[in-house]
């Protein structure tokens, strides 16, 4: 599951905290994102909501800190659906994974899977949580610059922990 951002819309200047929110809401989700992010077109197919840090934006326009959403038909199980997708990814020898997990999501159960992947000579850090939902599978895709990924774990963490099925 590749997926690329291109950021677009505008911001505007927010005085006050730091731990300010905007509030994403179509496609039967619901979240929570940065008051500095902006909401994102993807090129990943399936997306539902993707949102980016427009200060990561590299020089042809895309989004180098961003959080897509993804929502595909479930086929079969989401744990058959989950290791199929995986078997392929890592047998691409630019992924490389991290750790993997079972966790739970706003009281759904989810895989979680942290990987590395080089493209263009860059390494990203991506976190994908598959958590399934009314007979369709979500993918929640956190990407970073390796060497800033943990920096984003906290704004990653808001749009997970406040994710709701409308």
């Amino acid at each position: 599951m590749v997926m690329v951002v291109a950021v677009s819309g505008c911001t505007s200047e927010d005085s006050g905290t730091e731990n300010q929110t905007k509030t994403f809401t179509a496609n039967n989700i619901s979240f929570e994102y940065p008051s500095d992010w902006v909401t994102a077109n993807s090129l990943a197919n399936d997306t539902v909501a993707a949102v980016g840090d427009p200060s990561s934006v590299d020089s042809s326009g895309l989004a180098q800190v961003s959080v897509v959403i993804q929502s595909k038909d479930l086929k079969g199980n989401l744990y058959d659906m989950y290791r199929a997708n995986y078997e392929a990814l890592f047998t691409n020898s630019s992924y490389r994974r991290v750790s993997e997990t079972n966790t739970t999501i706003g009281g759904y159960q989810a895989i979680e899977n942290i990987y590395t992947v080089t493209s263009s000579g860059t390494q990203k850090k991506q976190r994908a949580i598959w958590i399934e939902n009314n007979g369709r599978v979500y993918v929640i895709l956190c990407t970073a610059p390796a060497d800033k990924f943990d920096a984003e774990s906290r704004n990653f963490d808001l749009i997970v922990r406040t994710l709701r099925f409308l």
